[in-house]
């Protein structure tokens, strides 16, 4: 009976509706539909109510050749439902059915995910006597994501062959516990080498682990830990089965520290399971943005990533990204998120930049940046969108403030936030320096803000282009335009003589007070970046 056309299989399904679903009503097989101004029409198989008044779209295929063209025109007659019956969308569903589900399967779950309509599938089996039977078919599920938890640790080795042989060991170690998907990459002290007993390292990332574990349940974890409790517990168990001289802890950032550090050299990485190197899905730029928590955010204070808002699917995961990269930071947070809201409402297709590093730790700043340095170690953001038009928009969020200092002083008010190095220590391996810092920061008179510039030339900014200052007030994100009246007053309120006093500028005037507490820190407190 299989032999039947597929015009002959459309009528004897149209008989017999109710093997697909109880309640489906025949309205009209070969059901027309046109719409001339796009000069396109077309034919729905079968066209039936459900028993919730719905219209349900019934596309049959009979064979592998024919069933590729399903999803075609499932999504042409929706759309043409619409526009030439005037059906409301979500009054619209469709029903793929198939004697054969091979070519069907992964596509039709992929579209049954990301579709707006209810799409379904049923295989259909016809009987000698004419008599169909159908089995719905069950969706592939979405494809688990994998990628490098924040979850990471260091080992060295004294030799580049005990490397290559812990490498291999970590690799059978998490071949048997269940965490097949590991990145890694190798480094090396370059210079110095007297003061390091290993030259020799291994910086790993485990990525996600399906197994469940009884860490998320345990007080003693935190962080991390107990953010991904399955991945620190697979950690745990490869840091205690592979020898190697000694093991370190790490986080996103981390990586980013030996990378700005001359004595150490990033060598070449490694990778299993979905991070294998040799899958051809990713580059080196791939893994060292994995390893870093940058492409994620997973640092919490550092992000780099671009995305278009017509994109919806990668849009909404980068703007979640940048939040979590703007973690301990309620000021920036509001202010990134409304900067992206308002180019996102632009029409077309919009190319959007971001560039984040948020530590909310000036005292971190301060110790590690000053003098030299402060450009590296200073809070900043840099946003930048690109419209359809060649207008753009650049935003860069500072630490600044109205004022060029004056009494008590910046020492002063940091011994108030911190009685001592070790309190600020304290705060640090406990990870609420964000909640000190924002003490310090609004006792100092500074504040979080973004400046932006909205031109539509190439080139440098000219005085005819909009600015926008960007403040938190009242709670909300709010913008002043350059084009309205109030932005004299709020550039007045925020400005030193008109000009927005820089973070480098503000610790200027307080030079000795910071060399004195930065020394201070340094010898009171073993310190590494």
């Amino acid at each position: 009976m299989t032999a039947l056309l597929e015009r002959e299989l459309r009528d004897l399904l149209a008989e017999q509706l109710e093997v697909l679903e109880p309640g489906l009503t025949l309205v009209r097989c070969e059901f027309a539909l046109s719409d001339p101004p796009l000069r396109t029409r077309g034919w729905i198989d079968i066209l039936a109510r459900d028993r919730h008044g719905l219209w349900v779209i019934i596309e049959l295929k009979r064979a592998t050749s024919t069933s590729r063209e399903a999803l075609h025109e499932v999504a042409k007659y929706t759309e043409l439902l619409q526009r030439d019956k005037q059906v409301a969308p979500d009054r619209i569903r469709a029903l793929i059915v198939s004697t054969d589900w091979r070519e069907l399967l992964v596509p039709v779950s992929n579209m049954a995910r990301d579709w707006s309509h209810d799409l379904r599938g049923y295989e259909l089996q016809v009987h000698d006597d004419r008599t169909l039977s159908a089995e719905r078919v069950a969706m592939l599920p979405s494809s688990p994501e994998q990628y490098v938890t924040p979850v990471h640790g260091i080992h060295l080795y004294t030799s580049p062959q005990d490397r290559d042989r812990g490498w291999k060991h970590i690799r059978q170690v998490a071949s048997k516990i269940g965490a097949p998907n590991l990145l890694a990459a190798d480094f090396e002290r370059v210079s110095a080498k007297d003061g390091v007993s290993a030259h020799y390292g291994l910086y790993l990332g485990v990525g996600t682990v399906e197994w469940g574990s009884a860490l998320s349940d345990s007080p003693e974890v935190d962080g991390y830990g107990a953010e991904h409790p399955a991945e620190y517990e697979a950690l745990r168990e490869i840091n205690a089965r592979v020898r190697c001289v000694e093991v370190e802890s790490a986080y996103p950032g981390v990586l980013g520290t030996l990378l700005g550090d001359p004595n150490w050299e990033i060598t070449g990485y490694r990778g299993i399971g979905a991070f294998a190197l040799g899958n051809g899905a990713y580059e080196e730029r791939d893994w060292m943005q994995m390893l870093l928590g940058h492409d994620r955010g997973d640092g919490h204070f550092k992000y780099i990533g671009s995305a278009n808002p017509r994109i919806a699917s990668r849009w909404h995961s980068f703007v979640d990204q940048a939040m979590t990269s703007l973690g301990g930071n309620p000021e920036w947070e509001m202010l990134v998120r409304a900067w992206l809201e308002r180019v996102a409402g632009q029409p077309g297709d919009i190319d959007v930049f971001l560039w984040i590093y948020n530590p909310c730790d000036l005292i971190q700043t301060v110790i590690y940046g000053w003098p030299d340095e402060l450009a590296q170690w200073e809070p900043r953001i840099k946003a930048v969108a690109w419209f359809p038009d060649g207008s753009r928009s650049v935003a860069e969020g500072r630490l600044w403030t109205n004022s060029t200092g004056g009494a008590p002083g910046f020492h002063h008010y940091a011994h108030e936030v911190y009685r001592d190095p070790v309190s600020w220590m304290t705060t640090r391996s406990g990870g609420t320096t964000w909640v000190s810092d924002l003490d310090l920061v609004r006792r100092l008179g500074l504040r979080y803000m973004m400046f932006e510039i909205t031109s539509d030339h190439p080139g440098p900014p000219s005085p005819e282009d909009e600015r926008g200052l960007w403040l938190v007030e009242d709670g909300q994100a709010t913008r002043h335009s350059s084009h309205d009246p109030e932005f004299l007053m709020a550039w007045r309120l925020n400005t030193y003589g008109g000009k927005l006093v820089t973070l480098r500028e503000f610790l200027a005037t307080y030079r000795y007070e910071v060399n004195t507490l930065r020394s201070e820190y340094l010898n009171g407190t073993d310190v590494r970046r």
